[in-house]
């Protein structure tokens, strides 16, 4: 069958030219056109390409930050004494459990000074024990000064009695008076003594526990010989060997426990709207484009704007599942704020034509209405297409497609509108 279109070129034509000659070889041209042309992809060789159908996908709205992941557990390990590290049973890497032995350490110049206050604490018990010593016997004193001062006290009263009857001479009853005086003077200066010997007791106890103390003091560096593990994680590089001097408070080495990570995330407040603790995060190798941890979540998010850079600062957390993550890694960070249903299309399939994107659909109809029927194989027609972010390797389809569509994905160079195709071996 044969078709012929565009019949209203020729009044066109004869109007621009006027000329009876041109018409008839206009005429001509066209009757050879119409005879010539044949139904659509008849004869023509089919061009093989991969072909795609779409189907309904996750569209999803991401933006990418960078940043250093932190253990979320990290303990760095200080000596508490000075000493030489005389034992590290343990490798830089290795898992280790709350408790395990680390670091041995010989403690320096422990054994003399122990000597030395262990010295001290025996001279202030003795001084104890001497000062309790004689409070006691001070106040055995005191008893028998208040028995004697009762008695005499007794036998004034009874003298005076006798005095006023003339029974008993003046001489015995002042000699009485003075012993009941002198008695009473021993009995107040008994009592400074036992106060006094009782702050010497005080004080020798005072002595006896600083003493003790000291010997706490020295006894500590027998206690931190062996630094152990506070926490389950991983050894970190060691700052000290074997044979080293090592100084009160100087770091060991750190403890990272590796389960979980944090990333601190500065996010825009341009999209304060769309923050929310558990929205989703996923971990980009920057390199390699891999996705190191795809079960994050933002787990905090600030209340307090950065006011210089216009920022709120989030912090999310990964689980460590596949053990790629380390501390203070660096990453790529991708925030998935939305997903809805839609369609993706490889990047590959696309053609950028002055600014706008098309594809090349599959389909058993001409490209155009009016156009021949299709014979044989299937063709391709070029379609238009609003795309929107890149998601992986594909583009996300605004518009212009739909699922169940099918698109030539490979081979795109060697098409054009209406050529025959067929699937690639």
């Amino acid at each position: 069958m044969k078709y012929c279109k565009n019949r209203e070129l020729f009044p066109s034509a004869v109007s621009r030219n006027g000329s009876g000659f041109v018409l008839g070889v206009l005429i001509l041209l066209s009757l050879s056109g119409c005879s010539d042309k044949q139904a659509v992809g008849g004869g023509a060789q089919a061009v093989p390409v991969k072909l795609q159908r779409l189907n309904s996908d996750v569209l999803e709205d991401t933006t990418e930050f960078v940043g250093n992941l932190e253990a979320v557990k990290r303990v760095q390990l200080r000596t508490q004494i000075e000493g030489e590290v005389i034992e590290i049973p343990v490798a830089f890497g290795q898992r280790v459990k709350p408790g395990e032995l680390l670091f041995r350490l010989e403690p320096a110049q422990t054994a003399p000074r122990l000597a030395g206050v262990n010295t001290q604490v025996d001279a202030a018990a003795m001084a104890l024990k001497s000062a309790q010593a004689n409070l006691e016997q001070t106040i055995a004193q005191r008893g028998s000064i208040v028995s004697a001062l009762e008695f005499d006290k007794t036998n004034l009263k009874r003298s005076q009695v006798l005095a006023s009857e003339g029974a008993v001479p003046q001489l015995s009853l002042d000699d009485q008076i003075r012993r009941v005086e002198v008695n009473t003077s021993q009995l107040n200066a008994q009592d400074k003594a036992i106060l006094a010997g009782r702050a010497a007791v005080n004080q020798a106890q005072a002595n006896l526990a600083n003493a003790e103390t000291q010997v706490d003091s020295a006894l500590v560096p027998f206690q931190f010989k062996q630094i152990t593990s506070p926490i389950d994680g991983v050894v970190g590089n060691f700052n000290v060997q074997v044979g080293d001097v090592v100084t009160a408070g100087q770091v060991l080495t750190t403890i990272n426990q590796n389960d979980f990570f944090d990333l601190v995330i500065s996010v825009p407040t341009t999209y304060s709207n769309q923050l929310r603790r558990g929205v989703s995060v996923s971990l980009i190798d920057p390199k390699t484009k891999e996705v190191l941890s795809s079960g994050g979540n933002i787990t905090f998010i600030s209340p307090v704007v950065n006011n210089s850079a216009q920022s709120i600062t989030t912090r999310a957390r990964f689980p460590n599942t596949n053990g790629k993550l380390r501390d203070s890694q660096f990453v790529r960070a991708r925030v998935t704020w939305n997903r809805q249903p839609g369609v993706l299309v490889p990047v590959t399939a696309v053609s950028l034509i002055s600014g706008q994107s098309f594809v090349f659909v599959v389909q058993n109809k001409p490209c155009r209405e009016g156009e021949p029927p299709i014979v044989g194989d299937q063709i391709v027609c070029q379609r238009l297409i609003q795309v929107g972010d890149i998601q992986g390797q594909n583009y996300q389809v605004i518009g212009g497609l739909k699922p169940g569509d099918t698109i030539a994905a490979s081979n795109i160079l060697n098409l054009r509108n209406g050529i025959p195709v067929r699937p690639e071996s």
